[in-house]
């Protein structure tokens, strides 16, 4: 593991290092004009996260198969999912830019508002970002999406205010202009984010793992699969 591990940081270093290339062009903007430059980066920005994620899944594989690292798998983790959030960010913001048309999306707030007042009513499940939360919330928002009376614009507004306001879930979004072209790309990235079965997999396996070692420092028997199953679901 500790091999992995070496490769990973340099790896680390090394995305590190073209992201901040890559913010450093989207804000400047005689280079944020230059779409050759930034396709080039997105492209070495993507093949360092894809190396990165592949090491990633290897070593998240072996901190679960030993019960001693247990614990360091959680940090381990979150550390990991903060390298996704910053490519998928910096990702949305290049093809945002990319395929911007100054014309298709609504530019202010007034006009953002009229269509919000437009909208049929519907009761909206808030998402922060949780990934256990997706299921439930995609299961109920999914009637908006699959609506044939509603346009894409109006799914994308719906969209929008379904977001707990400053969570990571809003911050996704927002990085979106709101326009026909792009609802289907911020539901792509919302499910790739929030929604993936590998992601909810690891997520209960640690909550799982947190629970047993939680029960033996306190000196508790090891609970039964059902109670387990109860208290995941509390958590």
């Amino acid at each position: 593991m500790d091999a992995l591990k070496t490769k990973r940081k340099s790896l680390r270093t090394s995305f590190t290092a073209t992201a901040n290339k890559l913010k450093e062009c989207l804000a400047k903007k005689e280079d944020a004009k230059d779409g050759d430059k930034l396709r080039a980066l997105n492209s070495q920005l993507e093949d360092k996260f894809l190396r990165l994620d592949e090491i990633q899944n290897k070593i998240s594989s072996l901190l679960l198969e030993n019960t001693d690292t247990a614990a360091e798998y959680e940090t381990d983790f979150q550390a990991a999912e903060d390298y996704r959030d910053n490519f998928l960010e910096l990702k949305s913001k290049l093809e945002t830019l990319l395929n911007k048309d100054s014309g298709s999306f609504l530019e202010s707030s007034s006009e953002l508002d009229v269509v919000k007042l437009n909208l049929p009513k519907f009761e909206l499940k808030m998402f922060s970002g949780d990934p256990k939360e997706f299921l439930t919330f995609w299961s109920i928002f999914s009637k908006i999406h699959e609506s044939e009376e509603l346009t894409a614009i109006d799914k994308f507004q719906y969209l929008y205010q379904s977001m707990v306001p400053d969570s990571r879930a809003a911050r996704l979004i927002s990085s979106f202009p709101i326009t026909t072209e792009n609802y289907p790309k911020a539901v792509e990235q919302l499910k790739l984010r929030f929604g993936r079965e590998d992601l909810l997999v690891q997520i209960y396996v640690r909550d799982l793992l947190s629970l047993v070692l939680k029960n033996a420092t306190t000196g508790k028997n090891a609970p039964d699969l059902a109670t387990l199953y109860d208290m995941l679901e509390t958590n």
